[in-house]
């Protein structure tokens, strides 16, 4: 029991930081993204090679995407002048680095934020009113010129050598075709809502830094592969049973198209064995990746098969190289998923709450991580029921799970594996039920017969 627990606390701490990336990572994907396909464009090896907007594309690699991702990180607990002096320390990390900034400006822009508010905490209660206005922009403009010195002389070369390290490390696991093994550990972090944590955390800033030398990289396409999740839905369209099948042809429209990871984690939480299919169809899809040296520009948020595509250098080998990864991966998933599969018609049991019934105005709030599609999809599905219903005293939201902490008195639907959590964020909550898919679970409807 200790031992559970244990695991609890150190899942809880891992998505508190997944979700902290994400904070940074999502708000900025359109950044991103525009990096990625001018650089498809512009570049020297792009559609349309332009000295001069390539230039562009440089900029937006070296100066506009470690400032968005620091500025927003240190906003989250810094307000707006935390996001100031993040944005001035970056300059100074920028300024001394070799490479692009990604990393250091992940570390820093947090860094920042914590700073600010304990600086403010400290001031404020010896500042005398009047002089509140000047103080804050004194304390901002000294504090952001300390930590770009700090950037610079300290941190900057710290990030430098570790950058170097872990480009040096995946060079030599994509040189020495052992980078499909990668995926035995990502897939099953992926089933646990760490995809954030390994994509934007990990993975994105060394692509980022090997796409801005090479015009592309492998490691784009290790976690957002939409081959694996293809697979297993495939397989539970075909030779599931009960609601599992009947949600699945749904599901693969917005895991393939959408690029909603997410909304497969279910189905392999209530059947894990079937982690050995999407781990045999990342290893798969990865391997055919590296044969034929497929890579992407850019990040594809979400990992939908149409932002990959688009994504993808400009040529037929590498757009035939992404189709066959994809290809290959999800056949593997399927096959292995199929005979993994149980073959007696046996649904699973959603656990659900009592739910205590009232008359008065109810919040209800469905949540998950940020950059997760379902809950939103979810609240949808359960506000659809209640018109049904001709129920119009219920309120239902998506929220993000770092923001219900005003959740008084709210019913709140959430993973099984995030209930800890919610308790956590929301002691205040009327009641926290666990699910086990946004999309088609019973509670909804146990919830309505309460009503």
């Amino acid at each position: 029991m200790q031992q559970l627990q244990r695991v609890r606390i150190i899942q809880h701490h891992v998505q508190k930081i997944g979700d902290r990336l994400t904070d940074m990572v999502m708000p900025n994907m359109g950044a991103f993204i525009a990096w990625g396909l001018m650089a498809a464009c512009f570049s020297p090896t792009g559609f349309f090679p332009h000295a001069g907007l390539g230039g562009v594309v440089t900029a937006i690699g070296r100066y506009l995407l470690p400032l968005m991702l620091a500025y927003t990180g240190a906003r989250v607990t810094g307000g707006q002048r935390g996001g100031l002096v993040a944005a001035i320390a970056t300059i100074g990390l920028i300024a001394s680095m070799h490479d692009l900034a990604l990393l250091g400006a992940m570390i820093l822009g947090p860094l920042c934020g914590w700073l600010t508010k304990k600086l403010d905490r400290c001031l404020h209660q010896h500042v005398r009113q009047g002089f509140e206005l000047l103080v804050d922009n004194f304390s901002a403009g000294i504090l952001g010129m300390l930590m770009a010195l700090i950037g610079y002389l300290g941190l900057a070369p710290i990030v430098d050598w570790v950058s170097r390290m872990l480009a040096l490390g995946a060079n030599w696991l994509i040189d020495a075709h052992l980078i499909p093994l990668a995926n035995v550990v990502i897939e099953p972090a992926k089933v646990l809502f760490m995809n954030n944590v390994i994509n934007h955390g990990i993975l994105n800033p060394i692509g980022t830094e090997q796409a801005a030398h090479a015009g592309h990289s492998l490691l784009f396409l290790l976690e957002t592969n939409p081959g694996p999740g293809l697979g297993i839905l495939l397989a539970f369209a075909i030779f599931g049973h009960g609601r599992a099948k009947k949600a699945a042809p749904g599901a693969i429209i917005i895991h393939a198209l959408g690029g909603i990871h997410e909304i497969y984690f279910p189905y392999i939480l209530q059947r894990p064995q079937l982690l050995l299919a999407v781990i045999a169809g990342g290893v798969s899809g990865t391997a055919t990746f590296d044969l034929l040296n497929i890579g992407l520009r850019a990040d594809p948020a979400p990992g939908s098969i149409i932002s990959i595509l688009l994504l993808t250098p400009a040529s037929l080998h590498n757009y035939l190289g992404v189709i066959a990864g994809v290809t290959v991966s999800t056949v593997v998933a399927f096959a292995i998923a199929v005979l993994l599969l149980p073959r007696r018609n046996a649904e699973s049991v959603d656990t659900t709450n009592a739910i205590a019934t009232s008359t008065n105005d109810q919040a209800v709030i469905i949540t998950g991580t940020e950059g997760m599609g379902s809950p939103d999809m979810g609240a949808r599905i359960l506000r659809a029921k209640l018109q049904e219903h001709g129920i119009t005293n219920v309120t239902v939201t998506a929220q993000p799970i770092n923001t219900i902490a005003e959740a008084n008195d709210a019913i709140i639907f959430v993973m099984d594996d995030l209930v800890a959590v919610v308790q956590e964020q929301a002691p205040e909550a009327k009641d926290i039920i666990g699910i086990r898919n946004y999309l088609n679970t019973p509670a909804y409807d146990d919830f309505l017969r309460t009503l």
